[in-house]
């Protein structure tokens, strides 16, 4: 097969997959995400079946996909900023904005949608692991200390995540300055606390009064 034959292919497939992936991010709008089958994404895709097939295996996995994209839309924007001053964590916030506002994007193309739900929790757990991993710089984590820690760091990052998304659908009304000093105190509120947790040794559940 020659240089343009291949050529052609590949720019065909990657022509089907972006059309299957907008047809699902279509269909978000219309019905739950359980409910979508690969018919509907093929018919609103232009294609049959068979090619749906040919390119994934169920519609949870283009689900999966444009997920994975997303987070790593997410992900490469934070990690190339500096997250750990108000002025820089306010810059990192203007470029999610435009993120969540570029349809085009698979971040942006999710947020308006049903499916930021399953999205959101996606980021929750990866700022949950980030968390986790700045605190246990922090303190010596015993075992009994882990759940502890879980507990308050996930309590935390759900807090976060939450705002971030009123935020980026112009829920809040807030400029970037007033986030990212709200974030920043919520993190040091949340590290202050497992110190402090950490300072006090977990009762002894046989123990009783006399």
């Amino acid at each position: 097969m020659g240089v343009q034959a291949a050529g052609h292919i590949d720019l065909r497939i990657k022509r089907s997959q972006a059309a299957i992936r907008a047809a699902v991010v279509s269909l978000f709008s219309e019905k739950p995400t359980q409910d979508i089958t690969a018919k509907d994404v093929a018919d609103r895709a232009l294609i049959n079946k068979k090619t749906f097939y040919a390119h994934y295996p169920s519609v949870r996995a283009v689900l999966l996909e444009i997920e994975n994209d997303a987070v790593s839309e997410v992900s490469g924007i934070v990690e190339s900023g500096d997250v750990r001053t108000p002025a820089g964590l306010s810059k990192v916030l203007s470029q999610l904005k435009a993120l969540a506002a570029d349809g085009a994007t698979a971040f942006g193309s999710l947020a308006r949608t049903p499916a930021r739900t399953l999205l959101s929790e996606r980021l929750r757990r990866e700022l949950s692991g980030r968390l986790c991993r700045l605190s246990e710089v922090s303190v010596q984590v015993s075992e009994s200390f882990s759940s502890r820690l879980s507990c308050a760091v996930d309590f935390a990052a759900g807090g976060i995540v939450s705002l971030l998304g009123s935020w980026l659908l112009g829920e809040r009304s807030m400029s970037e300055d007033e986030l990212s000093q709200t974030v920043i105190q919520s993190v040091q509120s949340c590290l202050g606390s497992v110190r402090s947790m950490a300072a006090v040794p977990a009762a002894d559940p046989t123990a009783q009064a006399h």
